[in-house]
């Protein structure tokens, strides 16, 4: 028997689909809960990391300098990795559980404190009781200069300042406010 020759297929055919495009989700785009800032700097990283547009593109499209855009995609990255890592069971017990433990302990701590504000307002009252009013120095302290040359500030005082004034039983003739003469 002769072997049957083979078929020539045409070019090799995919097995897989062609791809289409992928548009961004409209609740990325609508979300109203979300800042508007983060909602672009988040559609900045994906377009870069699903190799829709290089970095050089978008960062300057965007306005920013190449390290912020890679600290961007590093923190990106680090949350997604939080957000969808596995959770402990019972994460959100767990931390109500703590939470409730600290809200107990700061309660605690305000009655404390206002047990020691009632006794400091006690003791200042009794005080006051006590300690009868009066002057506040003992008169005692430094003793007051009693050059006649020196002011309070300290400057020496003017010649005008210390010129003798006469009396107008002297004889002469004292000004007025005007400044005119008065015999």
């Amino acid at each position: 028997m002769k072997p049957m020759p083979r078929r020539e297929e045409p070019a090799q055919k995919s097995r897989h689909r062609r791809h289409r495009a992928r548009p961004t989700p409209r609740w990325l785009k609508q979300a109203e809960g979300l800042d508007a800032v983060a909602r672009r700097r988040c559609l900045l990283v994906l377009s870069v990391l699903s190799g829709e547009v290089p970095v050089t593109d978008a960062i300057g499209a965007a306005g920013i300098s190449r390290p912020l855009y890679y600290q961007l995609e590093e923190r990106a990255l680090s949350a997604m990795l939080r957000a969808l890592g596995p959770a402990p069971e019972d994460s959100s017990e767990a931390q109500a559980h703590s939470l409730a433990r600290e809200v107990e302990a700061l309660k605690d701590r305000v009655k404390q404190l206002e047990t020691e504000k009632r006794r400091a307002e006690r003791l200042l009252l009794l005080t006051r009781k006590l300690v009868k009013p009066g002057p506040l120095t003992t008169g005692r302290g430094r003793p007051r200069k009693t050059d006649p040359s020196s002011t309070k500030s300290g400057r020496r005082p003017s010649p005008e300042s210390t010129r003798p004034t006469m009396s107008p039983e002297d004889g002469a003739s004292s000004q007025t406010m005007a400044g005119a003469a008065e015999p």
